[in-house]
């Protein structure tokens, strides 16, 4: 069964993470601070890296290299202008496009009811029911730790 990167790593204690268990808040919040700053750092120089392959690549006039590393590919995603398809109406007999082409027509679907809590919070005012069913309602996500920089922190009081 495959697993989301998230399930996988709420799943993942305190103790099998090395030299977290012992660490104070403080020096868990610095390592923390200082892990985030090397992943924007790597997904920077990734995101250059990329964009310097995929130009040389194009200079070359090639899709796909060979290197010592591997065969590299630049993917692109296709999607196709409809009105230029639309010759193919003319020239191909329709049940050669059965399952292509679906002609355009108009679609009745149930939407789900949906509730906008931002402006519904208000009815938590309206009676103690209200506010019980607001909050039995509510459901948390993964908790997520957010830093500000000491400078931003400052600025903000």
């Amino acid at each position: 069964m495959w697993e989301t990167s998230w399930r996988r790593r709420d799943k993942v204690r305190l103790e099998a993470a090395t030299g977290t268990k012992d660490a104070t808040i403080d020096e868990a919040v610095e390592q923390l601070v200082d892990v985030r700053a090397r992943i924007k750092a790597l997904e920077e120089a990734e995101y250059i890296l990329s964009r310097h392959v995929t130009e040389a690549m194009e200079a070359e006039g090639s899709e796909r290299m060979r290197t010592p590393a591997g065969i590299v590919t630049i993917a692109r995603s296709v999607s196709y202008d409809a009105s230029i398809l639309a010759a193919l109406r003319e020239i191909t007999d329709p049940a050669d496009l059965d399952g292509i082409y679906y002609p355009e027509h108009e679609e009745v679907r149930q939407v789900p009811e949906r509730w906008n809590m931002v402006k519904g919070r208000k009815l938590i005012k309206h009676s103690g029911d209200h506010a019980a069913i607001i909050e039995d309602a509510k459901i948390y996500g993964s908790a997520r730790i957010q830093i500000e920089k000491e400078k931003e922190a400052k600025r903000g009081s």
